[in-house]
């Protein structure tokens, strides 16, 4: 009886090793198991992290990119419309050196037609005194042949035209001679050509 007792507490002993162990190992493979699902857990918090970060650069750089194109099209439209100015700029400018040119010309054109139609006026008068002064010139020079021919004229002596003879041939020249004695007998004073006429009564 007692052999059968200690036999069985042997075995009850024995079992409880067993279980104990199967505790042990149990514990062991679930603190592995723990370990291992804390550190694929890790693992993938890790991967997540690696991730979230991938994607948070990728993010950042394709705002970064987006920026750039941004900034960039934002210079290539300042560029241009300051390009732009500048070509409006230099199209003022041309325009207004070109009207500047064009007002010069036209007053340079303004100025040689006055000075031209000064020199036209000058040279008429010079011409109209020229000819006042001929005029003047050749009627002092009429006059003074007018006086002196008159002054021959009134100096020469009238003389009677010769007997006519009765000759046919002498009858135009006899004629001639008597226009030419009454002509200057009557450019004479009143009195004288009274005087003369009387002379014959």
């Amino acid at each position: 009886m007692k052999k059968v007792e200690k036999k069985e507490k042997k075995s009850k002993e024995k079992r409880e090793i067993v279980r104990e162990e199967k505790t042990e190992e149990k514990d062991k493979k679930d603190q592995k198991e723990t370990k291992k699902k804390k550190r694929d857990k890790k693992k993938i918090e890790k991967k997540e992290i690696r991730v979230e970060t991938d994607k948070k650069e990728i993010a950042e750089e394709k705002r970064e990119k987006r920026d750039v194109e941004i900034a960039t099209e934002e210079e290539m439209v300042v560029e241009k419309i300051d390009e732009k100015r500048e070509i409006e700029k230099r199209e003022i400018e041309i325009a207004r050196k070109e009207d500047r040119e064009k007002k010069r010309k036209e007053e340079e054109d303004e100025k040689e037609r006055a000075r031209l139609e000064e020199e036209e006026k000058t040279r008429k008068e010079k011409e109209k005194k020229k000819a006042e002064e001929i005029l003047r010139a050749g009627q002092e020079q009429l006059a003074m042949q007018q006086a002196q021919m008159k002054k021959l004229l009134e100096e020469e002596e009238v003389k009677m035209p010769q007997v006519f003879n009765g000759t046919s041939l002498k009858v135009s020249g006899f004629v001639e001679d008597c226009r030419r004695y009454m002509e200057r007998k009557m450019k004479g004073e009143e009195e004288d050509k009274i005087c003369w006429i009387v002379s014959y009564v």
